[in-house]
């Protein structure tokens, strides 16, 4: 099997065939769609899934650390896509995509879960 040259496969990195940016431009549309259906979800249930104002305050309070990371990420995406960003970080923002998913689905739990959780489960607080 030969073994390839690291000058060779750093010089694809930076500067990659037009094939490979196309597929990698598809990549991050999907991805981006994605998770900003996803967090748009999450923002919409931590307004209308409550039970109580406490409730309100920590979903609300979830919802806005929420959308200062989804922005901040946001904007590194942008810097990334202007090329102002070397293409290294292109693995840190599909990380920190995965994070939010995570992030989004905890907080998918938290708004949903307590409801069904509170007629089953023995150690729940009761209402």
């Amino acid at each position: 099997m030969p073994q390839t040259d690291n000058a060779e496969t750093a010089a694809l990195i930076s500067n990659p065939t037009p094939e490979v940016k196309s597929r990698w431009r598809v990549i991050n549309i999907l991805l981006t769609i994605f998770v900003v259906a996803i967090v748009v979800v999450t923002l919409v249930s931590a307004i209308v899934f409550h039970a109580d104002f406490n409730s309100l305050v920590a979903n609300a309070f979830f919802a806005t650390t929420l959308a200062l990371i989804v922005i901040s990420q946001g904007l590194m995406l942008f810097w990334y896509r202007q090329g102002e960003l070397d293409p290294k970080f292109r693995y840190y923002l599909y990380f920190a995509a995965f994070c939010t998913l995570l992030m989004c689905i905890a907080g998918n739990l938290f708004y949903h879960l307590p409801a069904s959780c509170k007629k089953s489960c023995p150690t729940c607080p009761p209402n």
